[in-house]
């Protein structure tokens, strides 16, 4: 919240109007959700995956410790199988696209604080290593010339010059996700074609993202492993048959890699307009016990009819934890029932 222009009995008034709000939060299963961990002005790509520094991180598990009983995938299955409302306060912290920096910061200061977290990965990027796509938009944002792009059938100019890099490859990366006519690789093959970016070539994705003997270890050590589809795809723009395919094969692949059962899957993206209801089918016929959204909301009454939809909170611009639950406060309105 700004308080910019308040005076300081207001600024009191309504912090501890907030501060008794959060005291007051329901009972319920909060979710939150991490990408990379690290400095944003430390990459060449999206700098909107930074959910926050190390130092940050260590605050928020620090509050989660405090205000919440941390618990594990088992645990939240167990919890939707009894089918009750959730009078307790259960915090369930994930982590999406298993960035390198997932393994060599988060998984240490997890162990550290005694903690566990669900890392969920899309295999085809750990079995070839590539430069995920939506890190290609913002590689393609920083090293453009140009003021705008625009494909032939999009209906207007994505300006990519004006405002911060964040906001910028932001406006690009939402006309390629609406965008449902070709698949990711060649919508973007078309954007560099439009730059006159086709012919350089993207730099090489060295411990981008973790490898798979790092992915057993954080198994191996009480982190629970989950699927982020083969090829995170936006499922919604796929067939039933594609969708099938990539929640299958993917779990598949983890399950025989890492020795154990994968019970959880993520949907890529994760907002409303990226999964169909014949998505929560298909996770169910691919034999995952729970799958998550990245809508924001407090999961309160789990049973079948959220159990392939839970929500997350997304962690995001290096937010402290008064943010945080500031961020967690203005849900309440729009519980998960």
């Amino acid at each position: 919240m700004n308080f910019k222009g308040c005076s300081r009995s207001a600024i009191e008034v309504l912090s501890g109007h907030m501060a008794l709000k959060w005291q007051r939060r329901p009972g319920g299963v909060y979710c939150f959700n991490y990408h990379r961990i690290g400095s944003a002005a430390d990459s060449e790509f999206d700098p909107n995956v930074y959910s926050c520094t190390p130092e940050r991180f260590e605050q928020h598990l620090r509050m989660y410790q405090t205000n919440f009983d941390v618990i594990s995938i088992d645990e939240l299955i167990s919890l939707h199988n009894s089918q009750q409302r959730v009078s307790e306060r259960l915090a369930l912290l994930t982590f999406d696209d298993g960035y390198i920096d997932n393994y060599q910061l988060a998984y240490p200061m997890l162990k550290s604080a005694g903690l566990t977290a669900v890392f969920f990965v899309s295999t085809d990027y750990i079995d070839k290593p590539q430069i995920p796509w939506w890190d290609e938009v913002g590689w393609i944002v920083r090293h453009s010339g140009n003021a705008s792009v625009k494909l032939a059938h999009w209906p207007s100019a994505i300006n990519i010059v004006d405002g911060a890099i964040g906001m910028r490859v932001r406006r690009l990366l939402k006309a390629v996700k609406q965008d449902n006519s070709l698949p990711m690789e060649e919508k973007l093959k078309q954007v560099k074609v439009a730059l006159q970016l086709d012919h350089i070539g993207m730099p090489e994705p060295t411990e981008l993202l973790v490898n798979w003997q790092q992915l057993k270890e954080m198994a191996d050590n009480g982190m629970h492993i989950g699927s982020h589809t083969l090829s995170h795809n936006i499922l919604a723009h796929l067939t039933p048959e594609q969708q099938l395919v990539e929640l299958t094969q993917s779990k598949q692949r983890l399950e025989t890699m890492l020795h154990r059962e994968i019970l959880s899957v993520a949907y890529p993206v994760g907002g409303s307009d990226t999964f169909t209801r014949n998505t929560l089918n298909v996770a169910q016929q691919a034999g995952y016990k729970l799958a998550f959204t990245f809508i924001p909301g407090i999961n309160a009454k789990l049973g079948f009819d959220n159990r392939y939809s839970l929500c997350r909170f997304s962690i995001d611009e290096n937010a402290s934890v008064w943010q945080l639950k500031q961020m967690v406060n203005k849900s309440f309105s729009f519980m998960s029932n």
